[in-house]
């Protein structure tokens, strides 16, 4: 079973890419409050844990080399944010194997895509189903073995 907190990450992920996706080539404003949602500020004017963890995993797909930026403003945006090459072409290239990519007409290649199956998680609000295409694309854990393997 998940943290909550991983199931933000995860969701905030696929929020991220696809905005940058839907504006790609152009350099934008990313604002954090459109990834997280509304702040709830404390009374001392700090931000609140889920609004940090948007904050967080915009800094993780930038650390991996995902987006560039070219700096966050007052913890609010990532200004001049753009997805990177390797963002790009994961997000479009078809997941067929050699023989399906032949016989797919160009719709079906388009739904085989990373961002279609992303938008359809984000737009059915499945935090299973963005779990699983992120684990998939963007995590590369190698199966566990024992000694004696």
């Amino acid at each position: 079973m998940n943290d909550v907190n991983i199931d933000d990450f995860y969701h905030d992920i696929g929020v991220i890419l696809l905005s940058l996706f839907q504006q790609f080539p152009r350099k934008v404003s990313l604002f954090i409050d459109d990834i997280s949602g509304p702040d709830d500020m404390d009374e001392f004017g700090l931000h609140s844990p889920r609004y940090l963890s948007a904050i967080g995993a915009l800094m993780w797909l930038h650390d991996e080399g995902y987006i560039r930026y070219f700096d966050i403003i007052k913890q609010e945006s990532a200004e001049e944010c753009t997805l990177t090459q390797k963002a790009f072409v994961k997000l479009i290239r078809p997941n067929l194997t050699p023989e399906e990519f032949r016989q797919a007409n160009s719709i079906s290649k388009r739904e085989s895509t990373l961002a279609f199956k992303m938008q359809k998680a984000l737009r059915e609000q499945s935090s299973i189903d963005m779990q699983n295409i992120i684990e998939q694309h963007f995590f590369h854990a190698s199966p566990l073995t024992t000694p004696n393997d």
